[in-house]
């Protein structure tokens, strides 16, 4: 049978025969109407079509339920997951949550954060663009409503922000280690520098080869793009190389596993995996992309944990929101440790 379609809360006063004060409380919360008439509500719902306006149910509470999410690009793997946990963390508090893209500008990442302090979110999850980031806008935002960065701090900006994220120099340490360890010294493949990750796993790197006694050897990527298009980049970069003869017997350790895609695709065009086995030829990544071990062959990388950073992340914002941060408060800073993942690749 199809249901009557109710539009407005009007509307179904009228239809339901229950006042529309009873109905916002009802909606706001249902165990603040007597049992009876909410018997009668639920009943009569059942047999129309109608969705209470999130928004104008929202209008009068002191919080929206609603936590805004900007990402630089929503094809990007790893800002997906991420994405993916704090809608399922936020779930657990019974909030919601808008998800922005901001496609690598500056221009749409400042309009999505008025969009969504226009829709009064409760609060901001901002993964920024490192440099390109407004942090005067950001700062500005701040003060009107709890932002906590994730994945990247503001570059040059530090210690202005509360922030959650991977720790770099553990993970990118622990897959230089094991690479050792193992008998391979590895190469590294930067990523372009679109936030401060790439320029931090670079650091990481280093220090850690040359902590060990070995001498860091870092591909050049000055002509790269600074765009998220990391496939293409390890494709381009390492069809270049294998090409001249250069690096087709070495250990590639990747800043992370969407450039050893592209990095892994060039290798299979050029032979370096004879029949379709590990060789002279050794790659690694970072971060542990749900593809990665679907890859062939299945890429050793470090992975993230993004359900921690998300949660923890999710923590900071709540307490934020009870109880808004001063200016003399400092920033809450919390780095999440990675693990390895070892497969074929190496």
């Amino acid at each position: 049978m199809t249901k009557k379609i109710i539009r407005t809360m009007e509307e179904l006063s009228r239809e339901i025969d229950v006042s529309r004060p009873t109905l916002s409380r009802y909606f706001q919360d249902p165990s603040s109407v007597r049992d009876r008439t909410r018997a009668k509500i639920e009943q009569r719902l059942a047999a129309v079509d109608y969705v209470p306006n999130f928004f104008a149910m929202n209008l009068n509470r002191k919080r929206t339920k609603l936590i805004g999410v900007v990402i630089p690009h929503l094809n990007d793997i790893f800002q997906t997951n991420m994405v993916n946990a704090i809608e399922l963390a936020a779930a657990e508090s019974d909030y919601r949550i808008i998800a922005q893209n901001s496609h690598n500008d500056p221009q749409r990442e400042v309009s999505a954060i008025e969009t969504l302090r226009s829709m009064n979110a409760d609060g901001i999850i901002i993964s920024p663009l490192g440099e390109a980031s407004d942090t005067t806008m950001l700062r500005r935002a701040e003060a009107h409503l709890p932002v906590v960065l994730i994945d990247s701090p503001a570059l040059g900006n530090v210690e202005d922000f509360d922030f959650v994220g991977n720790d770099n120099d553990q993970s990118v340490r622990l897959m230089v280690d094991y690479l050792v360890r193992s008998g391979h010294q590895p190469v590294f493949l930067p990523m372009p520098e679109v936030n401060l990750s790439p320029v931090e796993r670079t650091k990481a790197y280093r220090d850690s080869m040359t902590r060990l006694g070995l001498k860091p050897e870092i591909l050049d990527i000055s002509n790269a793009s600074v765009d998220w298009n990391f496939e293409s980049f390890g494709y381009e970069l390492m069809c270049g190389h294998f090409a001249a003869g250069r690096y087709t017997q070495a250990t590639l350790l990747c800043a992370n596993d969407r450039c050893a895609m592209g990095a892994l695709k060039a290798a299979h065009e050029f032979g370096l995996f004879p029949a379709g086995k590990v060789a002279n030829f050794r790659i690694a990544g970072h971060d542990n992309d749900v593809l990665t071990r679907f890859l062939h062959p299945g890429l050793t990388t470090v992975e993230q944990n993004v359900t921690r950073i998300a949660r923890e992340a999710l923590q900071i914002l709540f307490r934020r929101m009870a109880e808004p941060r001063s200016m003399s408060d400092p920033p809450i800073t919390r780095r999440i440790p990675a693990r390895l993942v070892l497969r074929d690749s190496v």
